[in-house]
């Protein structure tokens, strides 16, 4: 039995907002992402069968717009928009939620879903782009407006990724983390059997997050 995108989609939803979370049109396609990559890490296939690819902000899927349009033509998704006026921006509900018990075919599978959702469903959009644009293993070595490579994915269980509570101001963190990848990509022992790209991008990854974390919420 094979995973029903749709009723992924639907669950992911349910759960994020049964969470306290919120679900944007980025933050799903970035959580769909996520869960790919760590289904990938067991069984050597992504999930939800998207082709992947790296633009603008990190992964992509050409299929994802247009499931998500069906599902909301036909009522599975409820879109509202922003309480803000100056906002365009619409968030995602499901009409009738959807539990994730009996949604994959083994409930080992389960756990794969559920550990995105216990780190990521109360994030913020921002903080999902910033993990993902430096700390999967696709993404690392994307080059961009490219097919990203999901074997670069370990099948070594990660180190279990707990949400930073320092209370350092979100753009004191950004200003390290730039001027850390400017130190990182001077370095003459970089690996070479790949077109690294990230660090030409980091101005453009930072001034988008600033967007994102004003226009979400």
């Amino acid at each position: 039995m094979e995973v029903v995108v749709d009723s992924l989609i639907r669950a992911l939803v349910s759960q994020v907002v049964k969470r306290g979370g919120y679900v944007t049109k980025t933050k799903l396609l970035k959580l769909l992402y996520l869960l790919d990559v760590e289904y990938y890490r067991v069984h050597r296939r992504t999930l939800t069968g998207f082709n992947w690819k790296f633009l603008h902000l990190g992964p992509w899927a050409r299929e994802f717009d247009p499931l998500v349009e069906q599902l909301i033509r036909s009522e599975v998704l409820v879109e509202s928009a922003s309480s803000k006026q100056d906002h365009e921006t619409k968030f995602y509900s499901a009409a009738e939620p959807l539990e994730v018990s009996g949604l994959f075919p083994a409930v080992a599978d389960e756990e794969v879903l559920y550990s995105i959702l216990r780190i990521w469903a109360e994030a913020s959009t921002a903080e999902i782009l910033d993990y993902v644009y430096f700390r999967t293993e696709p993404m690392q070595r994307g080059i961009r407006n490219d097919a990203l490579d999901f074997s670069t994915i370990s099948s070594d269980k990660p180190e279990r990724y707990t949400r930073p509570q320092s209370g350092t101001p979100e753009k004191e963190i950004r200003r390290a983390r730039r001027s850390f990848q400017e130190k990182a990509s001077q370095r003459s022992d970089s690996p070479v059997d790949f077109e690294f790209t990230a660090p030409r991008y980091d101005d453009e990854f930072a001034r988008a997050l600033e967007k994102l974390e004003t226009a979400d919420r």
